[in-house]
């Protein structure tokens, strides 16, 4: 039986419209990508003013009219043609791109998958032209009336690729899209005003003369946007401004996580890595910051042209940007008063009560006399000790934990006066000039007891607390294996560990701070840490993800019986140290009652 090979289809150059049409496919995903690519336009023409009006969440139709500079007649034609552009010239233009466009596919590629219709007139000009697109098919280009810019409309988009249409979402959804892309250029763009209306009614407008921070509060809210914490740093002729906001406000997502490039709204990994650095230790795990940034530099120090839609960009020198946002980001952060407001909680007492206060009836239990019971035994974690030696008298190898006793607090315990009450055996209340806080003694304590541990590790005196006898841990041959090559780097943090056997790790000694600390948890933390990063682990990298726990296991607990001496050593403590706002996890040691809280409460404003 005889093979008969298939007739091979000759290579042919594709029609302009099925190439516009795959390009299409990349730039024009849905109507929120029609939406950035005519705004992006009209900000690169010079757009004071952008008036955007959506049908059916921008699929019925997507209008902007703009007042920039307009285009000619003559070029209408090329505005709807693929690659052609104002914004490059030469490929050199490449290496310092400082417009939002400037492929030259946008037009040609929504054309290609609706029906337009384009007016604009040139600044200067007695009038104007317009013409129709309908499917790729220009129309006849007609003189024409009409103010100065350009308006653009986009109806029926997908009419001509069904397939495309089916994947939309419902209305709210695109609408939703489309408004989050005008909000994010609107944030990146002060002195330029937006309108935009959705079947007819506003949704969203800011006028030109507003900053970043009164388009933080049209868009997102009065209470976040007055408690943002300005940024304004400078590395060379790169710029970092804007805002960070204190950890409370803190989300499941990154929507509120917003930078702006010379302009540019991006949503790069590298510097969503930055934020959660930049808070890490401010917030809790799994939430996400909220910021608003802006990058100003020379174009020449980024690459913008790697990505379809132009989200994401590559910086020449990574590493160095990398560092410098951070730091300054950390340093911002460090600022902020991250004590939990308590009016946020009276806010939400009052939404559950009537309206207005009402008379009710209560009914006084009958007092239970009963003997307090005995305090519990217990071994509390040293709140006070006495000062570390300085470098030049610090032993050179590790030690035993020395003698720690709370007596030496008792000077500095004076310097917090006022009433203290413990709540729960796990609160401490204290009076403030204006209302009271409420503090965590877990939390904080936590916090002291892992800076006092940094500020050991930074002297090279981190201090051990030997065992007699070695705890063995069985782990397994090929966990084994993952801790041997970091033992060294485990001792210069405390933690002595060897090997014993094929899959056994012997515990020689635990860093001494650390009084309830489980050798076998410490050892299964280490094992995880070095999965997890796939790397020798620091000492910064072990504090970070294995210490943390340690800490928290190390320190006060709720439900520890706290003396009046031992509270006040606590919060003396932690006015010394200026990262006391928050736990090891990012938790809030403290919540703040002002006294117009209280008279909100009580009804008395």
């Amino acid at each position: 039986m005889s093979h008969e090979v298939p007739s091979r289809p000759a290579i042919a150059q594709l029609p302009e419209l099925v190439k516009n049409q795959i390009a299409a496919g990349e730039v024009i995903e849905r109507p929120a990508s029609v939406v950035k690519e005519l705004v992006e336009n009209a900000l690169d023409a010079g757009a004071a003013r952008i008036h955007l009006d959506l049908e059916e969440g921008g699929v019925a139709l997507i209008r902007i009219v703009d007042d920039g500079c307009g285009i000619p007649p003559a070029e209408i034609p090329l505005a709807f043609a693929s690659h052609a552009t104002s914004k490059l010239s030469d490929v050199a233009d490449l290496d310092h791109i400082a417009t939002l466009g400037f492929r030259g596919e946008a037009l040609a590629s929504i054309a290609s998958v609706a029906r337009c219709r384009m007016f604009s007139r040139v600044r200067g000009t007695p009038l104007g032209a317009s013409v129709e697109v309908e499917g790729g098919r220009l129309g006849e280009i007609r003189e024409s009336g009409g103010p100065e810019g350009t308006r653009i409309e986009v109806r029926d988009l997908f009419f001509n690729t069904p397939a495309r249409r089916r994947f939309l979402k419902a209305t709210a959804t695109e609408l939703g899209r489309c408004l989050d892309v005008v909000q994010r250029l609107a944030l990146a763009q002060p002195g330029v005003g937006f309108v935009v209306t959705h079947d007819g009614r506003r949704a969203f407008e800011v006028e030109p003369a507003m900053d970043l921070r009164a388009r933080v509060r049209r868009t997102f809210g009065a209470e976040l946007a007055d408690a943002l914490a300005p940024v304004e740093v400078r590395d060379g002729d790169t710029v970092l401004s804007g805002f960070v906001a204190p950890p409370r406000f803190a989300r499941n997502d990154t929507t509120r996580q917003m930078w702006f490039l010379n302009g540019r709204p991006l949503r790069d990994k590298i510097l969503s890595r930055v934020l959660k650095d930049a808070y890490r230790g401010f917030i809790v795990d799994g939430r996400q910051s909220v910021a608003f940034l802006s990058l100003s530099m020379d174009p020449a120090k980024v690459d913008v042209n790697v990505h379809p839609a132009k989200a994401e960009v590559r910086f020449r020198d990574e590493r160095r940007m990398f560092g410098f946002l951070v730091a300054s980001l950390r340093a911002a952060v460090s600022t902020i008063d991250m004590a939990t407001p308590g009016e946020r909680m009276i806010d939400a007492a009052l939404r559950r009560e009537p309206s207005a206060p009402v008379a009710r009836q209560f009914t006084l239990p009958a007092p239970a006399w009963e003997p307090r019971p005995e305090p519990r035994e217990r071994e509390l974690p040293v709140l006070v000790r006495e000062p570390a030696p300085s470098p030049a008298s610090a032993p050179t190898a590790l030690t035993a934990s020395p003698d720690l006793t709370v007596a030496p607090a008792a000077t500095r315990a004076q310097s917090v006066r006022g009433p203290l009450l413990q709540v729960g055996r796990t609160y401490i209340l204290q009076a403030t000039e204006d209302g009271f806080e409420i503090v965590d003694q877990h939390a904080l304590h936590e916090r002291l007891t892992l800076e006092d541990l940094k500020a050991e590790l930074a002297r090279g005196a981190v201090e051990v607390q030997r065992r007699l006898v070695p705890e063995l841990v069985e782990v397994g041959g090929a966990a084994a294996e993952l801790v041997e090559p970091h033992l060294e780097a485990l001792a210069r943090i405390g933690l002595l560990l060897a090997r014993f056997g094929s899959g056994t790790i012997a515990v020689h000694g635990v860093p001494a701070r650390f009084r309830r600390a489980d050798p076998a948890a410490l050892v299964h933390e280490v094992i995880a840490a070095v999965e997890r990063t796939g790397a020798a682990p620091g000492a910064e990298d072990l504090l970070e993800e294995i210490l943390h726990r340690t800490a928290c296991r190390s320190s006060v607990m709720a439900g520890d019986e706290l003396s009046e001496l031992e509270m006040r050593s606590l919060l003396s403590r932690a006015r010394e140290e200026s990262n006391s706002q928050t736990c090891a996890h990012g938790r809030p040691t403290r919540v703040r009652f002002t006294l117009a809280d209280l008279e909100k409460a009580f009804y008395r404003r």
